[in-house]
């Protein structure tokens, strides 16, 4: 009885981690460009009528 050689690998290996790599390469450029951005922040001035206050 003859063994049948393994081929290693098929497409459906390959591509999987291919997925797995482009997976951990888009999760580390999230983190780096999560990291460097800060929201803008703009000033807020409320303005209380004078009738407010008792006098």
């Amino acid at each position: 009885m003859r063994m049948a050689r393994s081929e290693g690998m098929g497409w459906g290996g390959k591509m999987a981690i291919g997925a797995g790599v482009l997976l951990v390469l888009a999760a580390v450029g999230l983190a780096i460009y999560g990291g460097s951005v800060h929201p803008k922040q703009h000033e807020i001035q409320q303005v209380v009528p004078n009738d407010r206050f008792s006098s």
